[in-house]
C-alpha cells in the first residue's frame, strides 16, 4: 500500500492512501468546523480532541471511533497533538 504526504501546513500533515487518510493535527488546531462532508468514520490513534456534532460536544481519548453523519455540522479540536485515520463512505 502506497501511502503519500498531500498537505502538511501549520496544523499538521495529512497522507493518502488508497482507501483512507492519515492525519496529524498539533494542539489547539481544528479539523472539519463545517458541514459538507459525506458519511465520515474517524478513528482517534493517539491523542485527545473535543469533538462537535451538530449542537452535541464531548471530549475523546484515543482510541475511540466516531461517526459522522453526511452533510452535518462537525468540529475536531486537538487538545493535545493527535492523529486520525478518516475514512469517507
Amino acid at each position: 500500500m502506497k501511502i503519500r504526504l498531500i498537505k502538511e501546513t501549520e496544523r499538521g500533515r495529512e497522507y493518502q492512501t488508497k482507501d483512507f487518510k492519515i492525519i496529524y493535527r498539533y494542539k489547539n488546531t481544528i479539523s472539519g468546523d463545517n458541514s459538507i462532508n459525506p458519511k465520515e468514520i474517524v478513528y482517534l490513534v493517539a491523542g485527545s480532541a473535543e469533538i462537535t456534532i451538530k449542537n452535541k460536544k464531548w471530549k475523546i481519548e484515543a482510541p475511540e471511533k466516531i461517526e459522522i453523519p453526511n452533510k452535518t455540522y462537525h468540529k475536531i479540536k486537538a487538545l493535545t497533538d493527535i492523529c486520525f485515520i478518516l475514512f469517507k463512505k
